[in-house]
Parts: C-alpha cells; structure tokens; sequence
C-alpha cells in the first residue's frame, strides 16, 4: 500500500534527520524532488526549531578545526565529531565569524578569505574575494569587521565587510555580498561619525550587530545595527547601567549582552526579538565566587526546554549546565574537543551546494537540475 504524499512528508520525512534525508534522495525521483526542494527545507529546519533538535559547533582556537556534538550530549557528556574530508581541509585554519538557519561562515588570512559551509551536508565553497579597492586586513592603517546573517526580506545569505582606517572618525567602506546573486557591492550610505569596536558582528533579529564609539569630541559609547534587508545602519539603545566591561553573542535566535561590574557581580541582557514590550531583559545575574567558581567571562550558549537552565561556555575551556532558580552548575564533558575552544549553538539545514563549479550561486539541487533542463532544450 502506497502512503499518501503528505502523510509521508509531513509524519515520516520531515522528523528525520539530514543524514537520513540525504540517503533518502536515491529511494525515488518524487523523494529526491520533495527533499531537494527550497519549501521542504525550511518545513524540516522549523520542525527542527520546534523540536529542539539542536548541536553545537566548536571551533579551536589553536587547531583552525570545526567539531560537531549533538545537543542531547549535553545532558550526560557524549563525543565530538570533527569535520574532516574534503570539507575539512576547505575550512581547516579558519576562523568561526557566524552562523544563520543552518549555514556556517568562516575567515582565513585575517579575513581576506571567506568560506560558507554546511556541516550537515558537508558542502562548502570558497566566496569570491572583495573588490580590489577594498581594504586588505593585512593594512596596519585600516581595520576589516566582518558579519555573517540571513536577509529573511529577501531570503538571501550575506556577509558585511567594513573597512575603517585607524585614524578615527575618518569614515568606513562597506560591502555586502549577496549570496543570491554571487557578487559584491558598495554601501553607500553610512555613518561617518562612527567607529565600531571588534572584528565581527553579531546576527540577530535580521541585522548585524556592534559595539561602536562616536563622536570624536568626548568618544561616547554607541550601539550600532546593519539591517541586511534594508541594508541600512541605525543606532540601538543599550541595556541600562551600561558598563565599558562587556560583551556581545548569539543567544539562540536573539543577541545577548554581558556586563561585567567591579567587584563580582556579571549581568546577562537578552535583546526581545518580538517587537513587543521592552527591547532588553536581564535573563541572569551572577556572583564570584559562586557555582562557577572563579572565571575571567562566560557566554551563553541556549536555555534547556523548560527555560530554567542555561548551558554556559566558561573562559573557552569548559561546558556548564547553569541552574538559574537553584543558583546551581553541573560540568558538561564532551570528549574529542579541543582543551581551547569557541562553542556556538547549530540548527542542521538541508540547504545544499552546487558541486559543478565553485564560482557559481548557491543553489537547491531542484534548481540546479531545471537549469539544466532548460539548458537542454535550447
């Protein structure tokens, strides 16, 4: 008895993981189309929300190595998986700058070389390099910031270069390269009275994030966003009692904010994604010494279901399950990662490559092949 087409879809294929789905491709023509199609995917990477079927990505500071932990190894300690092969040797030395709906960007050569992969999938490429004028990272005199997220306007991928001189205050370059259409371009519009701090931003909420300074009279402090849909900058409110002891992440799907006080006391503030109520939350405050004992910062990774624990990365050396109410930690071991790391929540994406020619967009197997079709009836 043959199933019906969105029982098997909806019941069977949309709970299974990427690797199933991949093997799954060969069963039929219909289930290659169905797995290989662009609405199918982002069916399976909401389920894949829903479900909190969720790893996590490390990336070692010393070995340039990607390794992947399934989520549910977080709960009673499990093995890392290194990614190696082909894909492997294309990001080895890279360094993590960002993630978004399954896709994963990294940097080589102080930035001037940029690579997006899927760890699921195992596919990746190298992106074209930034036009000529723009500034190499390898300049003492100017600065490069990079950022990596998903423009949901235009269901595109981009990555954000900037370029600032060291010279303060004498203004920025800025590209965006679109992975829709393979290629760069120039930012016209942009604050000149704006010097951003840090060599990444952060992606959440469909922009691009930074800590910036303006004003070259008395160097106030600033909060600056790059909407990849609009493709425009605009000012942020910080949280309140906002200390230059600070820093910035991914927290799930938001952007989280760590102040650090003298004295012992660190402040955690989650921006709400929702456009409703306050734009910032404190989700935790903490003490030294306390359950983690003594620690130079933490970041957070994810809450647990319940939201009542917070999975924390302590000074890139360990894992902390964190028990907010309880006041309570519990030590997560992962074996096979390196003693130094960076730990970053990863959603698997069924978003594939192409394999013909490394200079060509990105595309869906199912456009690939209607190109082709295309091709032949010419």
């Amino acid at each position: 008895m043959k199933l019906p087409y969105e029982l098997m879809e909806n019941e069977i294929l949309l709970r299974l993981p990427v690797k199933y789905l991949l093997r799954f491709r060969c069963v039929s023509k219909e289930w290659c189309r169905l797995i290989d199609s662009n609405e199918f995917g982002k069916k399976h990477w909401r389920r894949m929300i829903e479900c909190n079927k969720r790893s996590v990505i490390f990336s070692g500071y010393d070995v340039g190595k990607f390794y992947l932990a399934d989520f549910e190894a977080l709960d009673g300690g499990g093995d890392a998986v290194e990614i190696n092969g082909p894909l492997g040797a294309l990001v080895s030395g890279a360094v993590f700058f960002g993630a978004a709906n399954g896709l994963v960007c990294v940097a080589k050569d102080m930035m001037n070389e940029l690579f997006i992969f899927n760890p699921s999938t195992r596919k990746g490429r190298k992106i074209p390099s930034a036009p000529a004028d723009f500034p190499r990272s390898r300049d003492s005199s100017e600065f490069v910031q990079c950022g990596f997220g998903y423009d949901h306007v235009n269901d595109d991928y981009k990555i954000v270069k900037i370029g600032e001189s060291c010279f303060r205050f004498s203004g920025m370059k800025v590209i965006v390269y679109s992975l829709k259409s393979d290629s760069w371009k120039r930012i016209q519009d942009v604050p000149s009275n704006v010097q951003l701090i840090g060599d990444r931003g952060i992606f959440a909420n469909g922009a691009l994030h930074w800590f910036a300074v303006k004003d070259p009279a008395n160097f106030s402090e600033d909060f600056v966003s790059f909407d990849l849909g609009l493709e425009q900058f605009k000012e942020v409110p910080l949280p309140p009692n906002a200390t230059p002891r600070r820093s910035m992440f991914p927290v799930e799907e938001s952007l989280g904010i760590l102040y650090k006080y003298r004295g012992s006391r660190v402040d955690l503030w989650l921006m709400n994604t929702s456009g409703a109520g306050d734009l910032w939350s404190k989700a935790l405050s903490l003490k030294q010494p306390g359950p983690l004992g003594s620690f130079t910062y933490f970041r957070p990774i994810t809450f647990s279901e319940s939201r009542k624990s917070v999975l924390l990365e302590v000074d890139s050396t360990k894992l902390v399950w964190y028990e907010i109410n309880r006041k309570a930690a519990k030590h997560v071991w992962i074996r096979g990662i390196p003693i130094n790391f960076e730990s970053y929540l990863y959603t698997e994406s069924l978003l594939q490559f192409t394999n013909d020619n490394q200079d060509k967009p990105l595309q869906k197997p199912s456009q690939d092949n209607q190109d082709k079709k295309q091709h032949k009836n010419r």
